[in-house]
This record gives structure tokens, sequence and C-alpha cells, in this order.
């Protein structure tokens, strides 16, 4: 079979499953990764595919149709124009969290001395890496209680050319941060009211690490757990949080003393970062 001729079937099964919402864009991915093809040789050339690499092709469609996510079945994912590798044991990066590393970025690009951050729940180190690569002066340690996630995020710091200011440690935030220096607090912790965790859509309710989606019966235990643990610590204290969160965030940062408290909204005008100066 020719490749053209592979992709035109590629296409049109993902768009006969109505719960595929990109289906072109997941089999093109599908396809690049199987066949190991950048994007201008999939448009381009139109070689003949093996028996077996069809074979193989097929296999992750089908998976595709299955819902598993398209991220891990290439295993890999961009955020902040780089590249990541991510699996079942860790969230898959959204460009809505871009907004809260780009906060932080803004705040501390002029940095001179070692800014320490702290990562909580790093899950592939997506955020605390990329905060890494851009500011240079950046020392992260990111915790998550997860160890493949933590390997994952090892692995990620090692391609992305960061492992020397880089760690990732085991640590249940219920223990709280004492140990860790911070003068950057950053996480998009598990947000989710438990009882909306089935109402997802079915590539994040039953194929993402429900420990880290889940954040109790309202959505906010793991802001009660860090908020009141970080206060007076001196940091700057950086959340992503869920649709309709920001304001109960907010006030729990007021009520445990932060200052110059914001809420910064997403590209879609939801407000999906809270921060503020844990004096």
């Amino acid at each position: 079979m020719k490749l053209k001729q592979l992709r035109r079937n590629a296409h049109e099964k993902l768009k006969e499953c109505a719960g595929v919402a990109s289906p072109e864009l997941d089999a093109d991915l599908i396809i690049m990764h199987a066949l190991d093809l950048s994007k201008e040789e999939l448009l381009t050339k139109d070689p003949e595919v093996s028996d077996a690499a069809a074979v193989q092709v097929n296999a992750y469609i089908n998976k595709r149709l299955k819902g598993v996510p398209v991220q891990y079945i290439t295993g890999r994912t961009e955020f902040m124009s780089l590249e990541f590798e991510v699996n079942d044991s860790t969230l898959i990066p959204r460009q809505d969290t871009e907004i809260l590393v780009e906060e932080i970025i803004k705040r501390c690009r002029s940095a001179g001395a070692q800014l320490h951050i702290l990562d909580i729940g790093c899950g592939s180190g997506c955020i605390g890496i990329s905060l890494a690569r851009y500011l240079p002066s950046a020392v992260v340690c990111g915790i998550d209680i997860s160890e493949k996630a933590l390997k994952t995020a090892s692995a990620n710091a090692e391609r992305l050319m960061v492992s020397g200011r880089t760690r990732f440690v085991r640590h249940d935030i219920k223990d709280g941060i004492d140990g860790f220096e911070s003068d950057v607090i950053v996480s998009n912790p598990p947000y989710i009211p438990s009882g909306e965790i089935s109402q997802l859509q079915t590539e994040v309710a039953d194929f993402e690490p429900r420990s880290a989606l889940d954040g109790g019966t309202d959505g906010l235990d793991f802001y009660r757990l860090i908020i009141p643990d970080a206060a007076g610590r001196g940091a700057l204290v950086a959340f992503e949080v869920g649709t309709g969160q920001a304001d109960a965030v907010a006030a729990m940062m007021k009520n445990h003393g932060y200052s110059d408290v914001e809420i910064i909204p997403d590209l879609s005008g939801i407000d999906r970062v809270v921060l503020g100066h844990a004096q």
C-alpha cells in the first residue's frame, strides 16, 4: 500500500468516530510516529509502505478509536515549544498550563541570582523543565508521589539538556514542604471534583491517571494543603486552577496573608492562574 492511501484510510477511520475531535491531525501524528516520518515527508512523499508497517499503523489507529489519547500512543507531546515524553503515569500537558509558565517567566526573567523553583506534583516535568529552559538562573526541584512520573520527568530533563539544574524527588505533599528551597512555588495540582471525573472526555476519564485529576469533593483539597504550608516563606506562589475555582483559591491565599494576589485568564477568558507572594 502507498503512503497516501494509508493516510486516507486512517483519516476515514477516525472521522467515523464521534469521540475523536481532530481525526486528520491524530491520524497524521500516528502515521509519522509509526513510520518515523517528518511532516514534510508525510505531505510530499508517497512511498510503498510495508505490510508490517501498515499493520502497526492500523493497530495504533484502533487504539485511538478505543479512546487512548494520541499523545500516549506516540509517547510525545509539545509544550512551550518543547517536546516532552508522556505516558499513562503523567497528565498530558495542556496549552492552558502554558499560561502558568509564562506568568512565572514574566516575573522572574530579570532574576540575577540563583532562583530556586519548587514544582509540586511535577508529573512529566513540563512546568519545571520549561522554567529551567527559559530562566537561565533557575534551579528546579520537582516533587511527585509517582515513581514512574519522576522517571519520566528525569528523562525529559536529560533530553532537553537541563538535568544539571533540575532534580526530581518522590514526596507526598501531605508531608509538607519543609526542607525544599523555594523562591518560587508552582503547582498544577489535581483539581477535578471527584464526582465529575466520570463525566470528562473518555481519553481523560479512562486513560489519564486519576491521582493527577482527583482534587476531592470540591476539587480544592490540594490548595488547602499547599497554601497554608507555603505561607510565610517569602516565595512567589502560582497555581493553575479549574473552571470556577479562581476566586476560592485567591480568597484562601489572602486569608493566609499572601500579598499581590492576582487572577490571570487563559486564552479562552477562563480564570486559569492564581498567584501571589507568601509574605
